[in-house]
């Protein structure tokens, strides 16, 4: 086995399969850079002493509950008073009239009967709880062939334009996707990379359900809601990992309702790391004299893109600094002439897309978002993972927050919130082992080239966080 198939059942199964013969047999997994497989290698009690994950379901989730009355109602009818699992029979009947009104329940005496011309099946899926889907079609031969659908919310991210989509083991690249009539065109290729998106989010409070306090802050579950837009994707090298290019997307934001897990740091111990040095979630004080540099920087290449050589026009032109400005230990030697340059948006988005420096927090969040479905039993794309040095859902202090990309939630969020303890632990001890210098794919992420990767940060923050 090539890479780690996502849960420890799924190993054993196809070990088992391959070794049901009179002989012994040998299954050997091959690890990737991934962080993911990079615990198993170096934990691998957690594969052969523990036992298969247990997986999530929320039956009271809003959009599979109405998905199963659709189903209970084409095979029997509704009578008013009828329960539904847990339902008590005032929300059933709730469901029902909702039901009603769209057209798939007539209603006849105290009975509900099904009504639509299709079969509810049809309208299901076992990979997301949306009925909106969007149709991943290609051609073959000259014909349009439907290879697949994907619900309307992760479409924008996994099947936006240049996106590398995965079907039985075939590789293809999007080409377009038009939101006006749920299609994505897909178009078969041969390469050596997949992508990631680069998303912008917002995340809002709605119910806070639980919090407790843990070391070094608080933990908190809730209903949230996360405001999403794909701004770009990054090109990505198989097995390895590194980043060999960058592309950009426009696409209208999504809002997802949801339920989150979140954690987030106390003054004292921003105070405590910002004293070590290792704390780089500041926003950056560029001096008093800024906006005269940025000027002077700006008239020197001519008002021009020093990139693509775009001139300036409705919009200023950003100045950037060529070597990150964290790196240094004062403004004034950041802001030498020498070590700025104008760019235009779009080429400034490159550049600091390839020099990078991940923060502390950042890096926390990159090895949570990849270490946590190992816990849950659910693909990597299942958790949405966001940082925010000034977090409104916990009144500005540094969070972390980990959601489930499924409308209404499915429960993984307060999984993570349960096993909070376990995962951190887990996380630092990945981190710690790794044996890069300044982080990498395999922990808290890549720095990008001339960049810095923030492991002394991340492990700082793991370290307070797991009682280490």
């Amino acid at each position: 086995m090539v890479g780690y198939p996502g849960t420890i059942a799924s190993i054993l199964q196809q070990a088992g399969r391959a070794g049901r013969g009179e002989e012994s047999s040998l299954a050997v997994l091959i690890t990737t850079a991934a962080p993911l497989d990079q615990f198993l290698a170096t934990h691998p009690d957690y594969l052969f002493k523990g036992s298969p994950e247990h997986a999530l379901i929320d039956p009271d989730n809003l959009l599979i509950l109405l998905s199963h009355l659709r189903c209970a109602a084409f095979e029997l009818p509704f009578s008013i008073g009828d329960e539904f699992g847990k339902v008590e029979p005032d929300q059933v009947l709730e469901f029902l009239q909702f039901l009603l009104e769209q057209g798939v329940l007539h209603k006849s005496g105290p009975k509900f009967f099904w009504m639509d011309d299709q079969y509810p099946t049809e309208k299901l899926t076992l990979r997301s709880a949306s009925a909106v889907n969007v149709t991943l079609q290609t051609i073959e031969e000259g014909i349009p062939v439907t290879i697949g659908h994907i619900d309307r919310v992760s479409a924008h991210w996994m099947v936006h334009p240049g996106a590398i989509y995965l079907h039985q083991s075939q590789t293809y690249i999007v080409d377009d996707l038009d939101l006006g009539k749920d299609i994505a065109h897909l178009r078969h290729v041969e390469i050596d990379y997949y992508t990631e998106p680069h998303r912008e989010s917002e995340v809002r409070l709605i119910n806070k359900f639980d919090q407790a306090r843990i070391a070094g802050g608080m933990k908190s579950h809730g209903e949230i809601n996360v405001t999403l837009r794909t701004i770009g994707f990054r090109k990505m090298k198989w097995f390895t990992h590194e980043q060999i290019g960058i592309g950009e997307v426009a696409l209208p934001s999504v809002e997802l309702r949801t339920t989150g897990y979140w954690l987030c740091l106390e003054n004292d111990e921003v105070a405590r790391l910002r004293e070590t040095m290792l704390w780089r979630n500041d926003p950056n004080e560029y001096g008093p004299h800024w906006r005269i540099v940025r000027r002077q920087v700006r008239a020197r290449d001519g008002f021009r893109c020093q990139v693509c050589g775009k001139p300036e026009k409705d919009r200023q032109h950003d100045v950037h600094h060529k070597i990150p400005f964290r790196v240094f230990p004062t403004y004034k030697s950041a802001n030498k002439l020498e070590n700025l340059t104008t760019l235009c948006q779009s080429c400034h988005h490159r550049a600091e897309t390839i020099v990078k420096v991940r923060s502390g927090l950042s890096g926390v969040a990159y090895v949570l978002g990849h270490l946590a479905p190992f816990f849950l039993m659910c693909d990597i794309r299942d958790l949405g993972v966001f940082s925010d040095p000034q977090s409104p859902l916990s009144e500005g202090q540094p969070t972390v927050v980990l959601y489930d990309q499924v409308p209404a939630g499915i429960g993984l969020s307060q999984r993570l919130f349960e096993l909070h303890n376990e995962v951190l632990r887990r996380a630092y001890d990945l981190v710690s082992a790794c044996e890069c210098r300044d982080g990498c794919p395999s922990c808290v992420g890549p720095g990008g080239e001339n960049g810095m990767g923030g492991k002394d940060e991340a492990l700082a923050i793991l370290k307070v966080l797991a009682q280490q």
